[in-house]
């Protein structure tokens, strides 16, 4: 999937993705992060040559959205760095001088 396209549907991946939609702690959410489609774009993005490597600056670290709007031009996409990653936690996973993958799109 392309930037272009991603950012034409807002980058917001409810938008791109198709859910289950669940109950969490009383309210109602949309969970893609097992749907076929998602899965299948993640595991598109960590093939080898899709990506290219970067060093996270020291005035972007802990913050993914800087990060995509840097290599995107779109910090919606924030959630493509992550995924490609496997971030769980910003801070500690996105620390300045940390080598990531930045997935071409």
């Amino acid at each position: 999937m392309r930037v272009d396209k991603l950012m034409a549907l807002n980058g917001d991946r409810q938008n791109i993705f198709q859910g289950t939609v669940i109950s969490h702690r009383g309210k109602t959410i949309t969970d893609i992060g097992m749907s076929k489609a998602y899965r299948s774009f993640i595991t598109s993005i960590q093939e080898p040559g899709q990506s290219k490597v970067a060093v996270v600056p020291n005035n972007m670290e802990g913050r993914p959205d800087l990060l995509a709007y840097a290599a995107y031009g779109n910090e919606l996409l924030w959630w493509v760095i992550v995924e490609a990653n496997n971030v769980y936690d910003y801070e500690e996973d996105l620390k300045a001088g940390t080598q990531i993958i930045i997935p071409i799109l």
